[in-house]
């Protein structure tokens, strides 16, 4: 393994292990954005210059903070929220055009969805959430800024330019409806812990083609089902010290490692399943997770409903090509 790879994995593994220990640290409401962003960066970022990680985010907090606005405003009429919620995700996906731009659709989307549901359904403050955010942010660009100092790598020089894509009124049909549809649902059902299965859904309902809407439902499966599972095994290896904040942080650190190293090993698709399966272990860790609770019971719930969330999809893809054929 050469000096560039190691300390990839290096700065991989320590961005991701501070992030989420400064989040139980530091006693936040919503500890699991120190988990999700920090993963995000370090798998998906490209410019990990201030400008560049500030670029990353602006997106994401203007996401949130405009559903916060129109939860308050329309707290008495969730029929407008969702109309609303309607009209942002076709936005977003009208102006994905490239995969890069379709990567960067899944965070602003699903930050407003997560403050739609959790305003309607929790008795959390939704401008803490926000405050909480930004505060997350901050920390993830400190962290990740300095590690990337700390370990350089080799340059691969600039991004490959990518041909836009047409977005037609169908891709758009397809991403709102099933996006929308699955907002509708959680909206009116509260099942509050399903909100992280539409992670999958956005990822696959922004496809431009039936071939990789299949692909990435079938992808998303693996690692984020195979996420859960290494989280319960984590959470079996600690049950009883998960209040020891060292032994935690140790045996963390050791698990982002040997993915963070399979990730770096590989290149193209087996990269990106990878880094999925990274946040898909690292979010219910940091989410049920605590001093108290093992969480292992509600990780195997998340687990289930992933299944359940991507059978559906599964489904769809069949009927409508039985129909497609016929």
């Amino acid at each position: 393994m050469n000096d560039s790879k190691r300390n990839e994995i290096l700065r991989i593994t320590l961005t991701v292990t501070i992030c989420m220990l400064a989040g139980k640290l530091m006693g936040l409401h919503s500890p699991v954005y120190l988990a999700l962003y920090p993963v995000i960066v370090m798998t998906k970022g490209k410019d990990y210059s201030l400008k560049g990680l500030v670029k990353m985010f602006v997106p994401v907090l203007c996401a949130a903070s405009l559903a916060l606005v129109v939860c308050e405003v329309f707290s008495n009429h969730p029929f407008i929220i969702w109309a609303i919620s309607l009209l942002f995700f076709d936005y977003m996906r009208k102006k994905a055009n490239t995969p890069p731009k379709l990567g960067a659709m899944l965070m602003p989307t699903f930050n407003w969805i997560l403050v739609v549901i959790f305003s309607m359904h929790t008795d959390a403050s939704m401008p803490t959430r926000i405050h909480e955010i930004f505060i997350s942010m901050a920390i993830t660009i400190i962290v990740a800024k300095t590690m990337v100092s700390l370990f350089p790598i080799v340059s691969n020089g600039k991004p490959p330019l990518f041909e836009p894509h047409e977005v037609t009124y169908q891709h758009r049909f397809v991403s709102t409806a099933l996006i929308g549809s699955g907002i509708g649902f959680l909206m009116i059902v509260d099942l509050v812990s399903a909100t992280f299965c539409l992670v999958p859904v956005i990822a696959a309902a922004s496809q431009f083609t039936r071939e990789k809407f299949l692909a990435t439902v079938k992808l998303r499966f693996i690692t984020q089902v195979g996420g859960c599972a290494l989280a319960a095994i984590f959470t079996i290896v600690l049950v009883e010290h998960q209040s020891v904040i060292g032994f935690y942080g140790f045996v963390l650190a050791m698990v982002i490692y040997v993915i963070a190293k399979a990730m770096v090993n590989e290149v193209g698709i087996k990269r990106d399943i990878h880094g999925d399966a990274l946040l898909a272990t690292m979010l219910p860790i940091q989410l049920y997770i605590t001093s108290v609770n093992d969480g292992l019971e509600r990780t195997f719930l998340r687990g289930w409903e992933l299944t359940v969330t991507l059978f559906i999809l599964f489904a769809l893809y069949q009927l409508t090509e039985r129909v497609q054929r016929k």
